[in-house]
């Protein structure tokens, strides 16, 4: 699934940017917000695959906020659209910032729905060609396939992250910001504690509330099954 952020302070531009936007695709999934602190807040806990950016927010610079969502590791690459009233102005913003495009208030829904168009697509073939996360601990950034973890346990304020050949541990991190960054029909929560890969679950047994994973190149622990996640993953595996 799409996700794109919206960050514009005019909420009638922005209930209309979000329309023409669902228009195109019923899948793409969209945040608004009118405050910058909060578009990085959603952009840290999240994973977003477009923004469209103010440049001229009442709290603060549209220009200046684009530049700390690339400062964040995961954003250095991710397609940024400007809404202005004032083009001229942001021109140099493209070479700097390396924003795709901008759209000029009042726009018209033919031009967003050609970009729209066009950047989901793109970001769809990212999606299939390259399907990775990216994991921060102090200066260092794990880059994992997803296809190799086969299970994700939160142990207090920091997440294990097993795969077939290796294990990494990173802090600050919740299961919940993680679990909104993996394929969806790959991973599910079973356990307040866990996330597991289903292409590595060998047997599910619900009377004992287990899950018994396999790996040809490491011994995998039973995973428990949660109370409140039994019903779903019956639903799906049972």
């Amino acid at each position: 699934m799409t996700k794109i952020m919206i960050v514009e302070d005019d909420i009638i531009i922005a209930k209309g940017l979000d329309s023409i936007i669902k228009s195109v695709d019923e899948d793409i999934e969209t945040t608004i917000t009118p405050y910058s602190k909060e578009a990085l807040e959603y952009a840290n806990d999240w994973q977003y695959d477009l923004f469209f950016l103010d440049i001229q927010l009442l709290d603060y610079s549209g220009y200046e906020l684009a530049k700390q969502i690339r400062n964040i590791d995961r954003y250095k690459l991710t397609l940024i659209v400007f809404i202005t009233a004032i083009p001229n102005k942001e021109l140099s913003a493209f070479k700097e910032i390396h924003c795709y495009d901008y759209i000029i208030k009042p726009f018209k829904d033919k031009e967003v729905i050609e970009i729209v168009k066009t950047l989901v697509g793109y970001c769809g073939i990212e999606e299939e060609k390259d399907n990775f996360i990216k994991f921060k601990q102090g200066s260092y950034m794990y880059k994992v396939n997803t296809k190799d973890i086969i299970y994700i346990e939160s142990i207090h304020k920091k997440i294990k992250v097993t795969m077939d050949k290796e294990q990494i541990e990173v802090n600050n991190y919740t299961l919940y910001r993680v679990l909104n960054e993996l394929p969806e029909d790959d991973f599910i929560q079973c356990h307040k504690s866990f996330i597991i890969n289903r292409n590595y679950i060998k047997k599910i047994n619900l009377a004992k509330n287990l899950i018994e994973l396999s790996s040809a190149n490491v011994q995998v622990p039973k995973v428990p099954i949660g109370r409140k996640y039994k019903e779903n993953l019956a639903g799906r595996y049972g």
